[in-house]
């Protein structure tokens, strides 16, 4: 190291290692490395690349005579006879020789067009303990969506990779400092042994999932209507997207039927009934489309906002933080940009990204890529979660859920609702089912409504079929999924479709009116 260090003495060194390949973009970052010379002059003579790379699985003429043009034409244009800005070895090198290069470097320039784990980048941070040098890593690795201190780089776009590389040797200490912890806490807390016992839970979870699978039974119409004509207090509450409107591509489109405005308009109309509608969209869009039906109560963006009849919106969260918007906003416009149809839509209190227009492979792949961006970049420092819905994901407040506002509707006295329906179409609503489970047994074993509400807990698992004997008695609590029969749920119910809730809603309120 120290004879390195001697030889490049005054100059900042960059360092990039791949095997002589198409896939490992060494093309890319010589074009890309000369661009950042052509757009920094005050880097001309100051920088020295080194480029070592080792003979891949089939000699490539084309590729190297293109290679050894590229380091040609740079040296000729940004070099002199004292110096060479590329300093290029087509050759292996011996581990220590390897690892004192990457000791020694100032900035590592991963280019690679299309890659696995990458285990370069990983020995690079290992050895990076004392510098803590900056990490120019491709969009296009595996591990890019882990190594949340990396700076990430499209290795096809030249000009922002020469910008990516001034901004990393203009980094300063401090923030060097804050990204490298990133990565190393990552490098150490993932090695083979972790990757191992993680593998093994997961096959774990399969199995044991396919064991306690159960069949959510269809709704018992005849119950459910026998129960609502035998009340006297009733709490309906509602999802919307999947549950009274089908689910569309365009999110605009997703407009109430006129029956589904008629059976909530006669539901609201009898004070025994208190009907809500409890949904993910923003209180802009429930105010257009159900704002004007006297009586219902509306909630928007996961329990975020609460409207009671006749009163005004109500924000749940007016004195959090919400400067991680800004942060997860930036994530999403990356993804955005690399998958064609994938759409952002931003709440007051939630950012949710769609791709259920993108390419149905391609969509699912990036959304857990951009799963596992949010998990080690936000989620793991800033107090909210992730929720993966129907074709999107949406981070939001982690003290925010559709649970909360359902004990909130409930009230401190539970007992006081003697026929309670709720349904949903997707994970969000779990926590509506999972939160009137835990009540519905406290009310069923005598304890206080208060105690009931402060047993509540999220940590009830799904899997317990609870449309048992317990469920067909009064008080009814009627939990509703909406999808097939063997869909993982918390609730006692299933029905097929959004049709099917509006068509129990109609029973519902035909029952009502003949009373």
């Amino acid at each position: 190291m120290k004879n390195l260090r001697e030889m490049f003495a005054n100059k900042r060194i960059i360092i990039g290692r791949d095997r002589l390949d198409e896939v490992a973009g060494i093309k890319q970052k010589l074009e890309a490395f000369e661009k950042f010379l052509e757009m920094y002059p005050e880097w001309q003579n100051n920088v020295v690349l080194i480029q070592v790379t080792q003979p891949g699985q089939t000699r490539q003429p084309k590729l190297e005579a293109k290679i050894s043009e590229l380091v040609t034409s740079i040296n000729s244009n940004y070099g002199s006879l004292e110096f060479m800005p590329v300093m290029y070895h087509h050759t292996f090198l011996n581990t220590d020789e390897y690892m004192a290069l990457l000791n020694i470097a100032d900035l590592c320039l991963i280019t690679v067009i299309r890659d696995g784990m990458n285990t370069g980048s990983l020995e690079y941070v290992v050895c990076q303990q004392d510098k803590h040098s900056p990490l120019l890593l491709s969009e296009f690795t595996g591990t890019a969506g882990s190594v949340s201190g990396a700076i990430q780089i499209n290795p096809w776009d030249y000009q922002g990779v020469a910008q990516a590389i001034d901004t990393a040797l203009r980094m300063g200490p401090d923030e060097k400092k804050v990204r490298y912890k990133e990565m190393y806490r990552h490098v150490m807390n993932h090695d083979a042994q972790y990757w191992a016992s993680t593998v093994i839970q997961d096959l774990r979870a399969t199995v044991l999932a396919g064991q306690s699978s159960s069949v959510t039974p269809k709704l018992d119409m005849a119950l459910f209507v026998k129960g609502f004509k035998a009340s006297k207090r009733r709490m309906i509450m509602l999802d919307y997207d999947g549950t009274l409107t089908p689910i569309t591509n365009i999110p605009a489109q997703a407009l109430p039927p006129a029956e589904m405005l008629e059976a909530l308009r006669a539901l609201c109309a009898d004070p025994r009934n208190f009907v809500s509608v409890i949904s993910g969209r923003d209180r802009a869009f429930l105010e257009l489309h159900l704002g004007d039906i006297e009586g219902l109560a509306l909630s928007g963006e996961h329990g975020s906002f609460i409207r009671y009849p006749g009163g005004e919106w109500i924000n749940l969260l007016a004195e959090m933080d919400m400067s991680w918007k800004d942060e997860v906003l930036s994530i999403f416009e990356f993804y955005t940009e690399r998958t064609v149809g994938a759409t952002i839509e931003a709440k007051e209190t939630s950012i949710t990204w769609h791709f259920r227009n993108a390419d149905p492979e391609y969509g699912e792949f990036q959304a857990k890529e951009c799963m596992n961006h949010l998990e080690n970049s936000v989620v793991s420092k800033r107090p909210v979660e992730i929720l993966v819905g129907k074709k999107c994901l949406e981070v939001r407040p982690i003290s925010v859920n559709k649970g909360e506002i359902v004990k909130r509707l409930m009230g401190a006295k539970p007992k006081q609702w003697d026929f309670v329906v709720c349904a949903g179409d997707d994970k969000t609503d779990e926590d509506m089912f999972r939160s009137l489970r835990t009540i519905k047994r406290s009310v069923a074993g005598n304890t206080s409504g208060e105690e009931g509400l402060n047993a509540v807990s999220t940590s009830v698992g799904m899997g317990t079929n609870w449309s048992s004997m317990s469920m067909r008695l009064p008080p009814y609590y009627f939990t509703i999924t909406v999808g097939p029969p063997d869909k993982r749920s918390a609730a006692a119910w299933h029905v097929s479709s959004s049709h099917d809730v509006v068509e129990a809603l109609m029973l519902l309120a035909a029952s009502n009116n003949a009373e």
